[in-house]
């Protein structure tokens, strides 16, 4: 007899196929774990089953002249048996299940191999991604470990539409990066986390179980967002089964790491479970004189009192020390020809003894789930983050002598002090209407944000010669000219109904915000005070459509919009408008039946508006310039495609291209062309028409790892990747590029289990990126500021699991 938890009707398109391979589609769809022996169904067909309708109508269907029947034995898991003479169950013997495999993914949990099937980031709900009408890539904890990937940046080296590293192999402790021309805000377990230069609470990598990317507008979940899109981190949840493991790692740049992963069970009967996280770190950078070195610890503790309820609470605490550079490089001997020869990539333009990079972090939060009945579920998620930064460094002052070798540097200070809650509450609702099946989502989030920033800074304090530095010199700490605090507010009120009839899906959401900002602004040398605020509302809106055929295609069409609140006031004191964004979308997704993989088409017009320009009427002044305007546009339009497989003989493939053609159509503006070369004329052209630095117009990846199953070298995986990066401007003014290159990284490990049992969970790997230690320039944003990609890195980790 079936449970209760499996009555809700689901979308099938299951096509006629192999009974083994339907039992694994059915399993993903219905959320059920089928367990049967594997000779029960060799040598059987299922029949096509397609419509929404309950899992248990579903698989009375697929089983239909097989000559098997089923028992529910609880809420999530089904036996097939075989009955006795007369078919009757009374009497009728079990034999031995074994598990169909992929079937148990949820949307924030681990996923099998490369390939996620579940996804909650673009709906809230675990969704399948296939019935979702946005484009959505999802980096998995398989693909995070096989890759070697150390930032996020790392990890999104071969997702499709994204530009990681913007700042190569510097500003490592800020993980810029962009999403289809835009840069993306970041999330952790359904929540947004604070921004900030000085005092940023990174995510470390070892941390998650999977990093999603949901590329577009996503204001109607998400409230205030870049239109590019939102990158969101999903962590380490305790498992119900006991895990242990640490890792030793050491590399290039005398890098060496250990962690440390505990989870497991507390209780006899799994209702109170635990997750115990790790990490030391300690290395240098690639640019000379600076340093990298974290250590955190991440428990969690999950109670689950009954099948229907789960509150999982997360902890975490870490402390950064030193965070690398945040320097850079002009144009002139990196992307651009210089006389005197090349800058040397690991090129230093601070200061050891007064650099300091020193941040600090500890949150707390929860995940809050109860399901009342097979209509309605209710979830809460909340965090409080603490956050703080010291700060202080040279910079490039954007002068160069005209020797071409003398460049100016200027300090800055700074000391940050950010304390931040989000609240996430959700109610959702599973019901039909008709030949409709509705799945209804209300919810009210809520996000603070107080921020403390002292700072101070002093202009042309040193030189230094970009061929042959020096250092030593006495510099001075800037007094703290100024003490800023502000608090950000946002509430949001959101609705979402995923209906599907028949193989369509449609999706509806729309979403009201109330923006509220109080800045108040200290000069410490006078006492003087100065206040602004800004108070603001928004609404955003979504629709799609999915069909999905049996043949596993899915065509898709979608409208997603986002906004921003700005700052400031234009000519007579009028508040400038949110910026927004709003984008048009079609594709096609592809999971081919029994296999695990997807492939995803994308094609996009997304457009952000009211961005700030000058006013074009010369009598509007504003305190002492020209005022401005909420007139400018900026198009990104494009073309991604992206594929991943896991297939069963251990063979991993992800591959991705992408075409972005993104300007700024719509401007009053100009820019300047600055060669900052001491003496050189500047020029001042308009910036209608230009694209942005450090968007590529063509970018492509593939990556493939193949792990042997059997034979004299089972055990061993040998894996290896390509990155391509085209040609991007290098300012404002589009009057340099900076050169595209090619990439290739490897892969090798061994798991020691294969030569006995007493080394069953022991397993050696070596990760080598810029195999044949290329020489590049990953982007610029002016003549004065350039940034140099990875070197060769190599990093060696040894690995026990128990």
């Amino acid at each position: 007899m079936a449970q209760a938890g499996v009555a809700s009707p689901v979308a099938f398109a299951i096509p006629s196929q192999p009974l083994a391979s339907a039992l694994t589609a059915f399993g993903a769809a219905a959320r059920l774990q089928v367990l049967y022996p594997a000779d029960l169904a060799r040598g059987l067909t299922a029949p096509a089953v397609s419509g929404t309708m309950t899992p248990e109508d579903a698989l009375r269907r697929l089983l239909v002249g097989s000559g098997l029947t089923y028992r529910f034995t609880n809420a999530d898991t089904v036996t097939l048996v075989k009955p006795v003479s007369g078919g009757a169950l009374d009497g009728a013997m079990p034999l031995d299940p074994v598990t169909v495999q992929g079937n148990q993914e949820r949307a924030w949990g681990p996923a099998r191999g490369y390939v996620a099937q579940r996804s909650a980031t673009g709906t809230k709900t675990d969704t399948p991604l296939i019935e979702t009408p946005q484009s959505i890539s999802v980096v998995t904890r398989q693909q995070i470990e096989a890759q070697g990937a150390q930032t996020l940046n790392q990890a999104l080296r071969y997702t499709s539409a994204v530009i990681p590293e913007t700042r190569g192999a510097t500003a490592t402790r800020l993980d810029q990066m962009t999403v289809r021309g835009f840069s993306p805000a970041q999330y952790l377990d359904g929540l947004r986390l604070p921004g900030s230069r000085d005092a940023l609470p990174q995510v470390d990598m070892f941390r998650l179980e999977r990093i999603e990317v949901l590329k577009g507008p996503s204001s109607v979940l998400y409230g205030q967002a870049p239109p590019g899109g939102i990158v969101a981190m999903v962590s380490k949840q305790p498992t119900a089964a006991r895990f242990n493991e640490i890792t030793l790692q050491g590399g290039t740049y005398e890098d060496f790491r250990g962690t440390l992963d505990l989870s497991g069970p507390i209780d006899a009967e799994g209702k109170y479970r635990y997750r115990l996280l790790g990490s030391v770190r300690d290395a240098d950078g690639q640019v000379k004189h600076t340093r990298e070195r974290r250590i955190f610890v991440s428990p969690s503790f999950a109670w689950r009192p009954d099948e229907n309820t789960t509150l999982t609470i997360f902890g975490h605490y870490q402390r950064d020390p030193h965070a690398g550079s945040y320097g850079s490089v002009p144009a002139w001997g990196s992307a651009l020809r210089n006389p005197l020869g090349r800058i040397a990539t690991n090129f230093y333009d601070g200061e050891a003894r007064f650099e300091k990079s020193d941040r600090e972090q500890a949150s707390i939060g929860y995940a809050f789930e109860h399901r009342f009945d097979t209509t309605w579920t209710v979830r809460q998620n909340f965090r409080y983050i603490h956050s703080n930064g010291h700060y202080r460094s040279l910079y490039n002052a954007s002068r160069l002598n005209a020797d071409m070798r003398t460049l100016w540097l200027s300090a800055i200070t700074t000391k940050v002090d950010i304390d931040a809650v989000a609240l996430d509450n959700q109610a959702q609702a599973r019901f039909t209407t008709g030949p409709l099946s509705h799945t209804l989502l209300f919810g009210l989030d809520y996000r603070w944000q107080g921020t403390d920033t002292l700072s101070g800074s002093a202009a042309n304090v040193a030189r230094i010669d970009l061929f042959t530095p020096s250092y030593g010199k006495p510099i001075a700490t800037p007094a703290f000219t100024s003490d800023q605090w502000q608090t950000d507010r946002q509430i949001g009120l959101y609705v979402q109904d995923q209906i599907k009839f028949d193989r369509w899906v449609l999706l509806l959401g729309g979403r009201y915000d109330w923006i509220k900002t109080r800045s108040r602004t200290k000069t410490i040398a006078t006492g003087a005070t100065s206040r602004s605020g800004l108070d603001d509302s928004a609404f955003s809106g979504r629709a799609g459509l999915v069909y999905l055929f049996d043949s596993g295609f899915a065509p898709y069409v979608s409208y997603t919009q986002s906004f921003e609140p700005q700052s400031g006031f234009g000519f007579g004191g009028k508040p400038f408008d949110p910026t927004r964004g709003r984008q048009y979308e079609v594709g096609l997704k592809y999971q081919p039946p029994g296999i695990n993989s997807v492939i995803t088409l994308s094609m996009f017009d997304l457009v952000r508006t009211n961005v700030l320009t000058t006013d074009p009427d010369p009598t509007h002044i504003c305190g002492t310039g020209r005022c401005q305007m909420t007139a400018g546009e900026v198009r990104s339009r494009g073309v991604e495609i992206e594929g991943k497989a896991s297939l069963t003989d251990g063979l991993n493939v992800t591959a991705s291209y992408a075409y972005l053609d993104n300007k700024t159509i719509k401007s009053n503006s100009t820019t300047l062309i600055d060669t900052i070369i001491a003496g050189a004329p500047t020029v001042t052209v308009p910036l209608k028409g230009k694209v942005p630095t450090g968007i590529p117009r063509h970018t492509a990846s593939l990556w493939v790892d193949y792990t042997v199953q059997d034979g004299r070298f089972a055990g061993w995986m040998l894996g290896g990747g390509m990155r391509y990066v085209g040609t991007s401007w290098g300012d404002s003014a589009n009057t340099f590029k900076v050169s595209d290159y090619v990439l290739f990284d490897a892969a090798v490990s061994y798991d020691f289990g294969q030569l006995g049992p007493r080394l069953q969970g022991l397993k050696a790997t070596l990760n080598v990126t810029n195999l044949f230690d290329k020489k590049y320039v990953g982007s610029c944003l002016s003549y004065a500021w350039c940034w140099y990609g990875y070197r060769r890195t190599a990093i060696a980790s040894l690995r026990y699991q128990w």
